[in-house]
């Protein structure tokens, strides 16, 4: 992997997130594998548990093109099939999805999760789409956004905002689920961002012809519970480097770096 980010001055978007002025400190929690856990499956599965730590990937609607999805799609469902799985029940039988999804051995299940969140990350990374958070006033509409959900609904961690899409470590205050919180900062910001595409969409260039303007977010998000210090750590450094590795110009992406997760793992430097 390449150099870390380093901060270089105002060309670079980078922050300093602190907690001032709670009443209560966030405190790094990972994956308890004796503890409560609800899993729930989308196009994805997602595993809840109180109290924890999550990497989240969300992204713009725009943000993967038609072909590469059904790629995915067909993948996916292929995938399904060869392990006994009906991808129709996902629709129509969901609880029996996850009980039969779950029937498959671990390692297994890791491995085929693992590769959906590579296929995910690394399209990502090659800028589809109109890349709206590029630009300046958009990116600061979220940036504005997660700092009132902070320390409100939940702790955020470091996070970096690209062209297309946001990675952030959040921790969900407890009574506070994940979706939840995310949707909210999804429903507000797509809000206010929609004012400024109103006064801008000529000059943005629409490399994706399932661009919509009243469904700026893609629904589902992609997380993980983050399992440990060392994979916050890992989670930390991603966050960090994925500017500079998918070769993001100075000036359109947005770096923040948490200091209440230095205690539990090293800052990128």
């Amino acid at each position: 992997m390449s150099k870390p980010l380093e901060n270089t001055g105002p060309q670079e978007s980078v922050a300093e997130l602190k907690t001032v002025g709670t009443e209560s400190q966030p405190t790094f929690r990972a994956f308890n594998p004796d503890g409560p856990l609800r899993v729930y499956y989308r196009h994805l599965p997602h595993w809840r548990q109180p109290g924890a730590t999550y990497f989240v990937t969300f992204r713009q609607a725009d943000s993967i093109p038609k072909a590469v999805l059904a790629e995915w799609l067909d993948v996916r469902q292929r995938w399904y099939r060869a392990h006994g799985l009906d991808p129709e029940w996902l629709k129509n039988d969901p609880d029996h999805f996850a009980a039969a999804y779950q029937r498959i051995l671990p390692g297994v299940r890791l491995a085929f999760e693992r590769q959906q969140a590579r296929f995910l990350h690394e399209e990502l990374d090659r800028a589809h789409g109109s890349c709206v958070l590029r630009h300046a006033s958009p990116r600061q509409e979220l940036i504005e956004s997660l700092a009132h959900f902070h320390a409100a609904r939940g702790w955020l961690g470091d996070y970096v905002v690209m062209p297309n899409h946001v990675h952030a470590l959040i921790q969900p205050i407890d009574g506070c689920e994940l979706e939840d919180l995310l949707g909210s900062i999804k429903k507000w910001t797509s809000r206010r961002i929609g004012v400024w595409l109103i006064e801008h969409l000529e000059t943005i260039t629409m490399d994706c012809p399932q661009y919509e303007r009243d469904r700026f977010w893609q629904q589902e998000s992609y997380d993980r519970i983050v399992r440990d210090a060392e994979e916050l750590s890992w989670f930390r450094q991603y966050i960090a480097r994925n500017p500079t590795e998918a070769h993001v110009p100075p000036g359109e992406f947005h770096y923040a770096a948490a200091s209440w997760l230095d205690e539990f793992a090293p800052r990128p430097t």
